[in-house]
């Protein structure tokens, strides 16, 4: 006799449902065993503390902008005459300090408002508003009033929803002789690419890929952002894409631009051997992925064959 089809079917979801369960309760029991509280703050006090600026927060703006340039190697155009766009500006440090090392026209565009405040707020501060200027938009339908020069994306590729979308996007954003500069990671298949370094007393690599969502999610809520609902990496504050080092080289090509420069894991290069070990970790696609924690690149839009 041939069992009931639908009823072995029913009973499938039903195990496949509780081993889940089971799987992101004992993620959960172990993850908070390593988590801390120190860090933890609901979106009330995130946007207050957003008002607040500091000494420290204005160094640290441009101690990044000198370490990035020192990454990209001289090749971040620096001409008062250029005009820039900052794109996923965050709370504004970089784009201040890049008024602060004498650039003119500076725009930087995010969407969470306690960034864009916090941003403008920092301008004033500094005496950079009439140069400098902060819009909080959405990146994927905000339009510009004009082209610029250069772009520039740091620390924001991997938390931008759709970023094929986005790199086409892109295009309407430079002038055709102009260039892109994006910096960003830890990626998601990294060591650390969750991004939820916050509230862990001790850091276990790949801890995105080898705990269920639910159970590193159901931990940020009790133990770092007890007002954020979100059940998915892709639905947190700023988000997490999930974007592999391999698909972003596809997207890349996908979208009618090229690297005129590419380098990734830059953090190594103070240790030479490390460094080398990722160059070549990087030719091995089956392993490229898990191992591609930064990317810094400069692209140009491609020249159409005739």
């Amino acid at each position: 006799m041939n069992a009931n089809p639908l009823a072995a079917s029913a009973w499938r979801r039903t195990l496949s449902a509780a081993l889940r369960s089971s799987a992101d309760a004992a993620g959960y029991y172990l993850l908070r065993c390593l988590a801390h509280r120190r860090e933890r703050a609901t979106e009330e006090q995130l946007d207050a503390a957003a008002g607040r600026i500091s000494e420290p927060d204005v160094a640290h703006g441009v101690g990044k902008a000198h370490k990035l340039i020192a990454r990209f190697k001289g090749r971040i155009p620096a001409d008062p005459d250029l005009s820039y766009l900052d794109m996923g500006c965050g709370g504004g440090d970089l784009t201040i300090a890049l008024g602060q090392l004498g650039l003119r026209k500076v725009t930087g565009v995010d969407f969470l408002a306690r960034n864009i405040e916090r941003a403008r707020a920092l301008a004033v501060k500094h005496g950079l508003s009439g140069r400098i200027e902060f819009v909080c938009a959405d990146l994927r339908a905000w339009e510009p009033p004009r082209r610029y020069d250069v772009l520039l994306s740091f620390d924001a590729m991997e938390h931008i929803a759709e970023p094929k979308a986005f790199l086409e996007r892109m295009k309407s954003f430079i002038t055709p002789s102009g260039t892109a500069l994006l910096a960003f990671g830890p990626l998601f298949h990294s060591p650390f690419g969750d991004h939820m370094w916050g509230f862990f007393r001790v850091q276990i690599p790949w801890r995105g890929l080898l705990f269920p969502e639910n159970a590193v999610l159901r931990a940020r809520r009790e133990f770092f952002r007890p007002t954020d609902p979100a059940t998915r990496y892709s639905e947190i504050a700023g988000g997490l894409n999930l974007m592999r080092y391999c698909e972003f080289l596809a997207m890349v090509e996908e979208t009618g631009w090229e690297f005129e420069w590419l380098a990734v894991n830059t953090f190594l290069e103070r240790y030479p051997l490390l460094q080398r070990i990722s160059d070549a970790l990087m030719r091995i696609s089956v392993v490229q992925d898990y191992f591609a924690h930064n990317v810094y690149c400069v692209l140009r839009l491609r020249t159409p064959k005739r």
